[in-house]
């Protein structure tokens, strides 16, 4: 018989290997474009209050109104394909989550 923490591990496996895909993305794309300078490394720690507050709407929202995280998703993806330095912000947002909350 399965414990309920089996989900837990696996949709923290999830998450982890999520932020790292979005993190690794931010990263290849400052290294594509080759510019990155001071003013970007702020932007993408401005970017991680940006993303901590658009992962809470979302959790909020896909637990009170389904329908209604399409359009948080949505802003997600819009501005992590739009800004490399929003991309990197999620991403370690993504992490830091999951290191904060390891028992």
């Amino acid at each position: 018989m399965k414990s309920s923490q089996a989900g837990a591990v696996k949709g923290l496996f999830e998450f982890t290997l999520l932020g790292i895909v979005v993190l690794g993305a931010g990263v290849l794309r400052f290294i594509l474009h080759r510019h990155f300078s001071w003013t970007q490394a702020a932007y993408c720690l401005l970017a991680i209050p940006a993303a901590l507050l658009l992962l809470l709407i979302f959790d909020y929202t896909l637990h009170h109104a389904r329908i209604a995280c399409l359009v948080v998703v949505a802003m997600l993806l819009f501005w992590t394909f739009g800004s490399p330095a929003f991309c990197v912000g999620l991403g370690l947002t993504m992490l830091g989550m999951v290191v904060t909350k390891r028992p």
